[in-house]
């Protein structure tokens, strides 16, 4: 496990005063990225041998959401590794221990320059990340529960995301520099931000299901689709030929 200390600044909040579900994955994606940089399979090992960890997919689950000005502690570990794919899990905690939020993810090992997956994942990283239970498997450790106190199980949400067959198109977006990483394309938060800019401001997420299908590059003009009902929200953004790039659903309760 790996895990880190911050606290929560008013650049990472939104209007209710509380970290966002933007700056909530940011923290995660943060937590993965320095724990490969401290065991010294960062960026300039990537770089040097052309490969990078693509994220394919989001499960987040809010119990609180982080208050600005908090201290919390972000964590992560790998919980499963499978030729060229990953699974992490992840927690954000108050600095009493209690858990905040938590997370599962999905990641493929891809060679940038050839644009295919890797046929298995480096010895040192397998080394570096290590490997635990995923955090489904380890809600009693942490002490999560379900909403009612533990009577019903809590809600893990399998399968793929089910795209409904009427949404609403709306007005289309751009993909500006500000969206790109270092791996030249649209980086799974700023995905996220986009499909989350068309949600109105009074929808208060406390899931978040998210799938990356295609890569977008400085330029693209995404087209995002939405659809609303009482439950949940599903955003789709696609291209120019309506494939889906990112799906990503909204779970409101």
């Amino acid at each position: 496990m790996y895990s880190f200390n911050t606290r929560v600044r008013y650049s990472e909040i939104a209007q209710d005063r509380k970290a966002g579900i933007v700056s909530i994955i940011n923290y995660f994606q943060d937590c993965c990225t320095f724990e490969a940089e401290d065991g010294g399979v960062g960026l300039e090992w990537l770089s040097q041998h052309g490969t990078a960890w693509m994220l394919t997919g989001w499960q987040v689950h809010m119990i609180r959401k982080p208050e600005y000005g908090e201290e919390i502690r972000v964590t992560t570990w790998a919980c499963g590794f499978k030729y060229a794919f990953g699974k992490r899990s992840f927690l954000i905690q108050d600095m009493e221990g209690n858990v905040l939020v938590w997370a599962l993810s999905d990641w493929a090992y891809v060679n940038v320059k050839k644009g295919s997956f890797e046929k298995n994942v480096p010895e040192k990283e397998l080394e570096v990340y290590g490997m635990a239970e995923p955090i489904t498997e380890r809600f009693s450790e942490f002490g999560i529960e379900a909403e009612d106190g533990g009577a019903s199980e809590i809600k893990v949400y399998k399968g793929k995301i089910r795209i409904p067959e009427e949404m609403t198109e709306l007005p289309p977006i751009t993909v500006y520099a500000d969206n790109i990483d270092t791996n030249h394309h649209v980086n799974n938060v700023q995905y996220v931000s986009l499909a989350k800019s068309v949600i109105p401001d009074e929808i208060d997420v406390k899931v978040l299901r998210a799938e990356i299908k295609k890569q977008s590059k400085l330029g693209d003009v995404i087209y995002p689709y939405i659809f609303r009902d009482e439950e949940k929200v599903v955003v789709r953004l696609c291209d120019e030929e309506n494939q889906t790039k990112l799906v990503t659903e909204y779970y409101l309760s």
